[in-house]
C-alpha cells in the first residue's frame, strides 16, 4: 500500500527574474516541507495569487514589469495575511527598510548564504503554522461557545438570547476567556483548561474533543504561546 504524501505546512510563491536564484529558493522552500510555485515578475506574481491561495510570497526586488516595492504595496492591499519577504542586491540597505516599513516579514540580501535564507524560510512557515493552529483553534471554540448558548437557551426557555449570554460570562464558562486574557498572563492556561473541563461537565464537549484541545492548549503552553 503505497503512503500518501504529507500535506504541504505551507504554499510559498516565489517571484524572481533569475532562473538561478528561483531553483535555490525553491528547493530550500521544499526542504522546509512548504509547497512552492515560480514566477518570473510581479504582474505574473498578482496574477498567480488571484488564481490561488498563498502563506508566503518571496519576491526579488529587481524585476521586469513590476518591481519588488510595488509588488509588495499591491499585496499589502490586496492579500494581507500572506507573509512577503524582499530579496535584494547588495547594498540596497534603503530598499530592504522600505520593504519592512511597508510591512514585509523579513528581506534576504544577494549574494545570500542558503543556511540563513532557510532559517528566515523556515521561521516564516512556523509563523503561517502558529497562525492557522490558533484559526482552527478559535473557530473550534466558537462552535463549542455557539453549542453551549444552545444547551443553556434549551435548559432556560424564559431568558433571552443576551441574558443567556450574560449567564455565561458571569458563570466564568465562557470558552473563549482565556483568549481574552493578556499574553503572558500566568492564568491564561489555566483559565482555558478549567474552560474546557466545565463544558465537558455539561455534556457540550466529548471526552475525545476535551482530549484533542487539551493537547492543542498544552502544546502552546511548552512553545510558550499561551
Amino acid at each position: 500500500m503505497m503512503k500518501s504524501r504529507p500535506e504541504p505546512v505551507a504554499k510559498v510563491l516565489v517571484a524572481d527574474d533569475d532562473e538561478v536564484f528561483q531553483e535555490i529558493l525553491a528547493e530550500t522552500v521544499e526542504g522546509a516541507g512548504a509547497q512552492v510555485e515560480l514566477v518570473s515578475d510581479g504582474v505574473a506574481a498578482l496574477e498567480q495569487l488571484a488564481a490561488g491561495e498563498f502563506d508566503i510570497l518571496i519576491s526579488d526586488l529587481n524585476m521586469p514589469r513590476m518591481d519588488g516595492l510595488t509588488l509588495l504595496r499591491q499585496v499589502r492591499a490586496l492579500y494581507p495575511s500572506i507573509l512577503s519577504i524582499l530579496v535584494t542586491g547588495f547594498g540596497s540597505l534603503e530598499s530592504a527598510i522600505e520593504a519592512l516599513r511597508l510591512g514585509a516579514y523579513d528581506y534576504i540580501q544577494k549574494p545570500f548564504m542558503v543556511e540563513q535564507v532557510a532559517v528566515t524560510i523556515r521561521n516564516a512557515i512556523d509563523k503561517v503554522t502558529s497562525y492557522k493552529e490558533k484559526a482552527i483553534l478559535l473557530e473550534r471554540i466558537e462552535l463549542l461557545h455557539q453549542k453551549l448558548c444552545l444547551l443553556e437557551g434549551r435548559r432556560h426557555p424564559e431568558l433571552g438570547p443576551g441574558r443567556q449570554m450574560g449567564r455565561h460570562l458571569y458563570r466564568g464558562i465562557r470558552p473563549d476567556t482565556f483568549l481574552e486574557l493578556p499574553e503572558g498572563n500566568p492564568n491564561r492556561a489555566i483559565t482555558a483548561l478549567e474552560n474546557l473541563k466545565s463544558l465537558n461537565r455539561e455534556g457540550v464537549i466529548t471526552d475525545s474533543d476535551l482530549e484533542r484541545l487539551k493537547s492543542v492548549i498544552i502544546k502552546k503552553i511548552e512553545s510558550g504561546g499561551l
